[in-house]
């Protein structure tokens, strides 16, 4: 069982339920001083926020787009403070800039290869950076990518067709679990990586959410949270929970997370208690892999294509 548990989300410092593990490995040690930081939220949405319940996620989004080919297997989304939205596949080290309304890449930067590339999940192909790329987020004016096996990968905006050097930062979660999510938490200073699936089979039947330090370069040594499914199944009425993706909900009171594999979604309480959840409408999301949400409080959600398009599509929130 997790006896000690470091301090929670916005000074919060409860697990939800029991969860198993002991102290975890850190990750490496401080290079540099943190990045700016940003909410990304304008304060009238973050004012105005009620629950992710108004956005409709089991229903038709707003809107939706088709994604061209090379992001048939999107995995991250990202949105800067002003407004720009990036995106990332699965296993080439390439950032795209999308138009959310249209799904046209307008600007794509990859990372370079010095030919000292750590590992990444796959193997290094045709002078390109390969991995298993997952989630991804930005912090000011630094960009950080992150691996199924737990490494971060930190870089700055390149113009078009450029390719950019980057810091690689092992997070020591690779023997942990397999890490799918990424998402920024300003208040705390830290990036919080989502678990898809702890590696002992004791904690399996959880979703654990680690916070790496922006100023230590380090990750902490037990979860932030720790969410049984037992307890998630009372909002979201489905068998387990293998997230694919998290972010901060407008104004930072709680965490929207989804699930690929169940197709379900669900917002917990920063000190991971359940709060609203459900199913997705799963003619739009064959296989949700990522969201974000836009400074005017839009929430962007995309899924890999399976047998079809990738598809990006966008929720506004009702007004109670």
């Amino acid at each position: 069982m997790i006896r000690r548990a470091l301090p929670g989300l916005l000074g919060l410092n409860v697990l939800a339920g029991a969860a198993c593990g002991d102290g975890r490995p850190a990750g490496g040690e401080r290079t540099s001083a943190p990045a700016t930081q940003t909410t990304g939220v304008g304060s009238a949405e973050a004012d105005t926020f009620a629950g992710v319940s108004a956005y409709g996620l089991a229903s038709a989004p707003a809107a939706r787009v088709g994604l061209p080919a090379e992001l048939h297997e999107i995995s991250g989304l990202a949105v800067g403070a002003d407004g720009r939205v990036f995106a990332h596949g699965d296993e080439d080290g390439t950032i795209y800039q999308l138009d959310p309304r249209s799904g046209r890449v307008t600007k794509r930067f990859a990372l370079a290869n010095d030919g000292n590339v750590p590992d990444l999940g796959k193997k290094q192909r045709d002078g390109r950076v390969a991995g298993d790329f997952e989630d991804i987020a930005l912090v000011g004016d630094r960009f950080f990518l992150v691996t199924s096996n737990g490494v971060l990968l930190e870089f700055a905006e390149g113009p078009d067709g450029a390719s950019v050097p980057f810091q690689a930062y092992a997070t020591g979660l690779d023997q942990v679990c397999e890490v799918e999510g990424l998402a920024h938490d300003p208040s705390t200073g830290s990036l919080l990586l989502l678990c898809k699936t702890m590696r002992d089979k004791s904690e399996r039947e959880q979703v654990a959410v680690y916070a790496w330090s922006l100023a230590d370069r380090r990750l902490g040594d037990t979860p932030r949270l720790a969410v049984p499914w037992s307890a998630l199944a009372g909002v979201t009425g489905g068998k387990g929970f293998n997230g694919s993706a998290l972010a901060l909900t407008p104004g930072g009171r709680s965490l929207l997370m989804v699930a690929g594999p169940q197709q379900l979604f669900a917002e917990v309480a920063l000190n991971g208690a359940p709060l609203r959840g459900g199913s997705m409408d799963r003619q739009t999301f064959p296989q949700p892999e990522s969201l974000a949400f836009l400074p005017d409080g839009t929430l962007l959600v995309a899924s890999e294509g399976g047998k079809g398009d990738a598809m990006l599509a966008r929720y506004t929130a009702t007004p109670p």
